[in-house]
Formats: structure tokens, sequence, C-alpha cells
């Protein structure tokens, strides 16, 4: 086989390159929330664009949630959306409540006093006007939701004939309108602050945290999985070119370095989060690639990691305030060799304990509960800031 070659079909459920993609997404957002004092002048690079790493997550959850309901589709059945709801209940609800009950019941184990209201994260409505305060990252969760919500209704319209024309214009409309919409909230929020406003809360507040910061991660995971599930013969020419797979990405995530660093201009808040969506959408079709999971594919227990990213994520902040706060008193900053020794092995044994005890019995629930999807796609099965993109999707 050459080294551009597809995945070879006995592997395709499980794709090693994806697991790789899902650790450095997870590992961005531990750099990022890591606490900066005293941090190195490398570390404090790296963290700059830690943020990304939800995006990451995005596109991973647009590719392979879009594909449990066109799968069917492209089988000539009619997609089964109880099943579909109850997987992602299954999948999402349960270490999400279980972190959340920690958070609303014992107040002192927080990482911040203050919370938004109880209401807002079991409503799923916690990211708009949200400015910060504990549990903050479950915004991510918000927009997943919404997108389990819409996902439905896009794919039932899809239930004829797939007209090219039109896709292309809902896309392009689609990420044209978050630019506009991005840019006139800049303009309304951030070009004139009102004195002692702080202008990250703002853009945090206006736009990164809303829905429509992030549509455009989920767009383009999407397109990928209509590509693939009624393209193949196209998807299969994207798999036998990891070359341009690699350069698009790369050009991408390059143009796109400069506006993560300086990310409340004007323009990081239009164009920033496009250019992101379309540099890891590259990577994706790279990690699917032979050459790809060759490459990305060599990570050492990449596979176990991928499988708790999902609780590391919900978990991780609460965890990382519990070790430094036990170990501060002792001299230990941050950064000390030994704290963050202490905080990976510790953030990695609780998610290990979500994960065994709540996420993986509800996991095995759900095989016993829902079918499998039809026609599963030839693409990595086993997979969900977004819970889409975590191992077992």
């Amino acid at each position: 086989m050459s080294p551009a070659a597809p995945l070879p079909h006995a592997s395709v459920h499980h794709a090693p390159g994806l697991d790789t993609l899902r650790v450095l997404a997870i590992a961005l957002v531990f750099v990022f929330h890591y606490p900066g004092d005293g941090a190195p002048e490398w570390f404090a690079s790296i963290a700059r664009f830690g943020w990304t790493g939800v995006d990451l997550f995005f596109v991973l959850s647009g590719f392979l949630v879009s594909r449990q309901l066109l799968a069917p589709l492209a089988a000539g059945e009619r997609p089964d959306l109880r099943a579909f709801c109850l997987r992602r209940f299954l999948r999402v609800l349960p270490a999400y409540w279980g972190v959340l009950a920690v958070y609303a019941l014992l107040p002192s184990v927080r990482e911040r006093p203050d919370m938004p209201p109880l209401w807002s994260y079991l409503t799923f409505t916690q990211n708009f006007g949200l400015e910060g305060g504990a549990f903050s990252h479950a915004w991510s969760l918000c927009i997943e939701e919404h997108f389990y919500v819409a996902l439905p209704l896009l794919v039932l319209a899809l239930s004829g004939r797939v007209r090219w024309r039109g896709v292309v214009a809902l896309v392009l409309g689609i990420i044209a309108l978050g630019v506009v919409v991005r840019m006139s909230l800049w303009w309304a929020h951030l070009e004139a602050p009102p004195p002692g406003a702080s202008l990250g809360r703002l853009y945090r507040r206006y736009i990164y945290y809303p829905t429509w910061g992030h549509l455009d991660g989920l767009l383009a995971g999407g397109v990928l999985a209509l590509v693939a599930t009624f393209r193949p013969a196209v998807w299969g020419r994207w798999l036998r070119a990891p070359l341009g797979a690699a350069l698009l990405a790369t050009a991408c995530l390059l143009l796109a370095g400069p506006l993560c660093i300086d990310n409340k201009s004007l323009l990081s808040s239009a164009v920033a989060f496009p250019l992101l969506s379309l540099g890891f959408a590259a990577l994706v079709v790279l990690a699917l690639t032979g050459a790809g999971a060759r490459t990305l594919g060599r990570m050492p227990g990449a596979r176990w990691l991928a499988s708790v990213t999902y609780c590391v994520y919900l978990s991780h902040k609460l965890v990382l305030h519990a070790v430094h706060r036990a170990l501060e008193p002792h001299g230990l900053g941050a950064h000390h060799p030994i704290t963050v020794l202490a905080s990976v092995a510790c953030v990695l044994a609780a998610a290990a304990l979500l994960h065994v005890t709540v996420e993986r019995p509800f996991l095995r629930l759900r095989e016993r509960w829902v079918r499998p999807v039809p026609g599963g796609g030839g693409l990595p099965h086993a997979l969900p800031v977004g819970p889409g993109a975590w191992r077992g999707n």
C-alpha cells in the first residue's frame, strides 16, 4: 500500500489518528486553563493558543455526530431520531450531571466561588451572557446541545436528493452570517467599551461564548461528513492526498496564529474561527489518510487518553484547584515540577474514576438500548467541548 492510500477497510471503525487529535485538543484546553502565574515563557506561548482546542473538538464533533444521521440516508433508510436523541442523552448527560452536582452541592471545592445560576446549566443556556465563574467551561456543551437540536432538522431537509448547490449556498451563508454577527457585536460592544470595562469580559460575553461564535467548526465537520457520505469518490481522492491536507491545514493555522494571540481584535473576531475550522477540518482528513494514521497514530496511550477526554474536560478545573490548594502551603507553586506532575496525574485519575463509575456504565446501557447506526459509513464509529468529539460518541 502506498503511503498516501486511505485506511484499510478493516480498521475504519477505529482511527488512531483521530485519537491523537482528541488528545491534542484536550491538551490544549488543559494548558489554557492551567494557572499562568510563574509560567515559563515556552508554556505561556503554548497557552495563548490553548483555547483553540475546543474548536478542534467542534470540528471532530460536527464530523462524527453528523455521520450518525447521514449514514442511514446513504443506506436508503430514514434516520431514527429517537435513537439519536437517546444516544446523545446517554453519552453526554450522566457524566455532566455528576460533575454539575459536585459544583452545585459542594461550593467549597469550586475553582471560583461565583457560579452562573443552576437553571442555565440544566437548560444549556449558560453560554449566553456568560462572563466567567465556576464551571464556565461547560459553555461548549451548550453549543453542542444546540447542534444536536438543529442537526436532525437539517438532515431531514436532506431526506431527498442532496442538492449540492443548495448545500454550498447554505454553508457559505452561515459562515458569512457568523462573520457579520461577530463584527456587528464587536462594533457595538468592543470598539468603545465603557470606562473601566474589561475588554476580555466583553469579548467572552458577546463573541466567544455564544453559539454564533463557534458554528464554523461544527459546520466544517458537518461538510466533511456530507462529502464522506454522499460523495465517496471525492472523499477517496481527499484521503489519497495527505500532502494537500497537510498543506491546507498548515496554511490556515499559520494565518490564524496571529489572530489567536490578538483574539479580541475586529479582524480576529471576524475570521479567526472560520480559518481555524478549515485548518482543523484539513487535519481531520489528514488523520484519516493512511500516511496520517501512521504518523499521528503512533502516540503511545492515545487510545486510552482519548477514551477519557470528555471526563478530563468536565472535571479538570476542579482537580487542578484542589491539587494547587493542597500544595501551595508547602511552597510548591503551580509550575513547580512536583505540582505539574501531581496535577496531570490527579486529573487523569479523576477522569478515569468518572469514566469507570459513571460514563462507561451508561455507554454500555446505550449499546443495549440503541441499535447500531445502519451503514456506519466506513469511518471511525467509536468516537464523541463538545462531547460529540470524545471517544464513544
